[in-house]
């Protein structure tokens, strides 16, 4: 009886093994193991091959900054299992109101679309996802889904980022009655009124005003009070005295010069050009009838004198 119980055992021991191989042979990527009739362990043969696969990992797949700023995500891309080096696809989809670049790692910055992997290398490559507004449309505050792929043939993985637009920061210059033309004085001093709008989503501090040399004719002064704001609420708006004196020389025409104001964080920017027509003195206006009243008058003289003889 005891010799009938062992070569069932033994009998049951090579089916077991039989079984393993086989499935080894035909599945390899599935671990197997077997038991005895009593209950313990029977290691068999593990998967001699692993399966082909590529992943997709980031250490910061959530980037936040204000409005207008890129978001620049490093993407690890680990391909495994395979015998030989494969070229995979790149793409991402983006939404609207943004564009993408995919660049190497390190290097130039040059743009690519598909790059090759080498299984055998045992360190993931790393690609440099760039997201992008387009300059012409702000996007507003909130949270924007990103997804990027790589794939070659049936391999293929995801992997889903995030852009947080945190705030808008935006301001304008305008006038009161919304003209962009006045006029002023030669060498006196002209005043007029400019208003700083904060038209974004966030606070703006400390914005200065000012007018560059290089914006302005040459010669010509220009004053503002206030020169900075200590700070402008969203939806709000501040009144500027702009004083201008244009130089005595300046000659009678049509002009332009440019306001600019920036906050200290330089988060925003607001320009205003504005056409200037410069007008002469009454003074020289009276100086210039004078002169041609005499020129007249010497004239008749002249022609008085010569006519008696």
């Amino acid at each position: 009886m005891n010799k009938l119980a062992a070569l069932v055992s033994i009998i049951c021991a090579i089916a077991v093994a039989f079984v393993s191989v086989w499935l080894c042979i035909t599945s390899p990527a599935v671990a197997t193991q077997a038991y005895h009739k009593d209950g313990h362990d029977l290691p068999v043969l593990q998967d001699a091959a692993q399966q082909e696969k590529i992943e997709l990992t980031c250490q910061y797949p959530v980037l936040s900054s204000y409005a207008g700023l890129n978001y620049a995500f490093d993407i690890n891309l680990n391909y495994t299992g395979g015998k030989d080096s494969k070229i995979f696809d790149l793409k991402a989809t983006v939404p609207e109101g943004f564009n993408y670049t995919i660049s190497p790692g390190y290097g130039d910055g040059k743009e690519i679309a598909a790059i090759r992997l080498d299984p055998i290398k045992g360190y993931p490559e790393t690609v440099k996802l760039t997201v992008r507004p387009y300059v012409w449309k702000v996007p507003l505050p909130g949270e924007y889904p990103i997804t990027m792929e790589a794939s070659s043939g049936d391999i293929k993985s995801t992997i889903n980022l995030k852009a947080i637009v945190t705030a808008n920061y935006d301001m304008k210059i305008t006038t009161p009655d919304g003209r962009l033309n006045t006029e002023a004085t030669a060498g006196q001093d002209n005043n007029f009124i400019i208003v700083i709008n904060n038209t974004g989503s966030a606070d703006l501090e400390k914005i200065s005003v000012g007018s560059k040399a290089s914006n302005r004719p040459s010669g010509w002064t220009v004053g503002f009070k206030p020169e900075k704001i200590d700070s402008l609420k969203t939806g709000d708006s501040k009144e500027v005295l702009v004083t201008m004196r244009p130089s005595d020389k300046t000659i009678a025409g049509d002009y332009q010069m440019t306001i600019e104001a920036e906050p200290e964080s330089k988060y925003a920017y607001g320009s205003l050009q504005l056409r200037v027509t410069a007008l002469t003195p009454t003074i020289w206006g009276w100086v210039g009838v004078g002169i041609v009243v005499l020129v007249i008058v010497a004239l008749a003289i002249m022609f008085i004198r010569f006519g008696r003889r």
